[in-house]
This record gives structure tokens, C-alpha cells and sequence, in this order.
């Protein structure tokens, strides 16, 4: 049996896991997570981990920026970094916040790209497949992206954990993606970036889209020209790689790679290097339909909609998102 989240006990994805302690917190404290023991966050390090000096236990030290306190570490890399935080106000509303590394803060580059990504992202509003951009700017010295916080696993983690995924989930989730792409490209933007590590599957089994970092407008997908390739080789249409122009049918395309991958649990291509992948993308023979390499148990009518989706000349895929979402509701409908 197909679990979205494996363990249903699980806090962080149910979304009752404990929040901190506001008052705690707007009094310059902070509360040990084993002891309890209370400390004073004047003279602690924000962002770092310090030892409890009751216990020796390791401990967070948390973070206000603006509004939010930053309390727990999600994630990043060179890029920056993202924590979990609250409201200073109210503890119901989350958020995951997005700071740049502490020794490249300052860096240019770095502060361009977090505020572009944001402000292109914040253009989208609220909807209920996009992580929505709350907050974004500077504060004091610090360069910052709020966003709401969404719980759940990630697609790729749910893909991994090996287990078959119902194919009337991944219709679902392609119907809901479809409509978040709707509302990209009438912000008057490409995604440009759909893979499973960027879908998260919610507790109630719905598909959000984040990350917004190569995002481009559609004027600027109209005249590529740069000589760099972004992007996951794993998912991009072919026309990006030979620098030709992207459109809808360029995202129907990738939305097609990661239907594929979520029902084999086995991407369209493999390779060892990215340069091979992209390679077998734009010039590989597809003599054989999808309908050769979809396990028996899928409905055999997903196999003409994934060749028509992931067509190598994009002249043959589907044109609109609303088109591919007819098609897809029609199969969805008579499982």
C-alpha cells in the first residue's frame, strides 16, 4: 500500500510539530531542547549551534530578522541557507526563510540573485500549488526571502522511498502542476526548473511547486542569449540546450519527464555525465512508444499522453496547459 508520507506518525509532516516559545524568545531567551533549561540570547551567536551549559547538550541558537525568529535549520548550501521560523507575533504562522551564507552576505551576486528569485516569485500571489513569497528585502545588514512554510516531503523523497506511487496521484498532482504553470506564465514568466526535488506533496497529498530561481520572463525565453545551460538535465526540453526559443510546450515537456519518472521510479534518461544526458535529449531515436517502458499495472491510455508530452520537436507536443489538462482529466476521470 502506497503511503505519501511513510510515517503517518511523523511530526514534521503532519504539521504538529511543537512551535517555540514566543515569550521565551521576545524576552531575549531561549528555552534548551533537553534540559529545558532557560539561557540569554544576548551575547549567543544567532545561526549557530552552542552547547547547553547545564547539560552540554547541542542547541540552535535562534535568529529574529524582521518578524520572524529563525529557530531550526532546513536546509542550503553555498547559495544560502534556510531555516523554519514564526511570526514574532503569532506562532500559527510559519514560514522558511532564506538568508545568505554568513561569510558571503555581503556578496553582490549572491544578494542579486536571492532578491530577483523573490521578487519574481511574490508577481504569483496566492495560489494553492506555489509556495507563496511573503516577505523579501533587507533588513539591518541582512538580505532575506520569507516564504510560506509548507509540510510535507519532497517528490523525489517519495519516489525514492521505493514504494509503487497510484497513478491517479501523479495525474493529480500533474493536473495541479499544470495550473500552477498557468499562473507562472500569466505572471508573465517560464518556470524553467520543474524536477521532483522542486514539488512538495502536502498531507493531504496535493502538489506545491517552490523554488523560483530560474524563473525568466517570457520575453527573454523568446531571444535566448546566453551560452549558459540551466537547469536539471535530467528534465530539460531539448530546445534549451540547442538555444533555441522556450515556450508552454518547453514545460510540458519537463512536467512530462517527471510523470515518467514518478510512475517507473526511473528517469527517461540515464547518464553518467550531463553533457551525455543532454546530448541523448536532442538526438537520441525514440523508435519505441513510452508504452514499452511503463509498468503493466498503468493505464495504457498515459502511454500516448507522455510520447505527445515529452515529443522531441516541440512542434508535436501539446501547444497549452489547459490542452494537456483536458487530456489528463479524461484519463483521470476512468480510473
Amino acid at each position: 500500500m502506497f503511503h505519501i508520507f511513510g510515517n503517518k506518525d511523523s511530526k514534521e509532516s503532519s504539521g504538529t510539530e511543537s512551535a517555540p516559545d514566543l515569550d521565551l524568545l521576545n524576552g531575549n531567551c531561549y528555552e534548551c531542547d533537553f534540559c529545558q533549561s532557560v539561557h540569554s540570547l544576548i551575547d549567543a551567536v544567532p545561526l549557530s549551534v552552542t552547547k547547553c551549559s547545564n547539560c552540554g547538550a547541542s542547541n540552535f541558537i535562534p535568529y529574529l530578522l524582521k518578524h520572524y525568529w529563525l529557530y531550526k535549520p532546513l536546509g542550503g548550501g553555498g547559495m544560502g541557507a534556510v531555516y523554519k521560523a514564526v511570526h514574532h507575533s503569532n506562532p500559527k504562522w510559519e514560514f522558511a526563510v532564506k538568508v545568505l551564507p554568513r561569510k558571503k552576505k555581503n556578496d553582490p551576486h549572491l544578494i542579486e540573485a536571492l532578491l530577483r528569485e523573490a521578487s519574481i516569485g511574490k508577481k504569483f500571489g496566492r495560489h494553492p500549488h506555489l509556495v507563496e513569497v511573503a516577505d523579501y528585502g533587507k533588513y539591518n545588514d541582512e538580505h532575506f526571502a520569507a516564504l510560506e512554510f509548507t509540510y510535507g516531503r519532497r517528490l523525489d523523497q517519495i519516489i525514492d522511498q521505493g514504494d509503487p506511487i497510484n497513478q491517479k496521484y501523479v495525474l493529480l498532482w500533474a493536473l495541479q502542476l499544470l495550473s500552477a504553470e498557468q499562473r507562472i506564465w500569466e505572471s508573465g514568466y517560464l518556470y524553467r526548473d520543474m524536477k521532483p526535488q522542486n514539488i512538495m506533496i502536502d498531507p493531504k497529498g496535493n502538489a506545491v511547486l517552490f523554488d523560483y530561481g530560474l524563473c525568466q520572463a517570457i520575453e527573454q525565453s523568446n531571444d535566448p542569449s546566453s551560452d549558459m545551460v540551466d537547469g536539471s538535465p535530467l528534465y530539460m526540453p531539448p530546445e534549451r540546450i540547442v538555444g533555441m526559443t522556450e515556450n508552454k510546450s518547453s514545460e510540458i515537456y519537463s512536467i512530462g519527464m517527471v510523470l515518467f519518472h514518478a510512475l517507473t521510479r526511473k528517469t527517461y534518461y540515464t547518464s553518467t555525465g550531463a553533457y551525455e544526458l543532454a546530448k541523448k535529449h536532442v538526438a537520441s531515436l525514440r523508435i519505441s512508444s513510452v508504452a514499452t517502458r511503463l509498468p503493466v499495472s498503468v493505464n495504457p491510455l498515459i502511454a500516448p499522453l507522455l510520447d505527445k508530452m515529452v515529443a522531441r520537436v516541440p512542434a508535436q507536443r501539446f501547444q497549452d496547459f489547459k490542452d494537456v489538462a483536458v487530456a489528463i482529466k479524461h484519463i483521470y476521470d476512468k480510473l
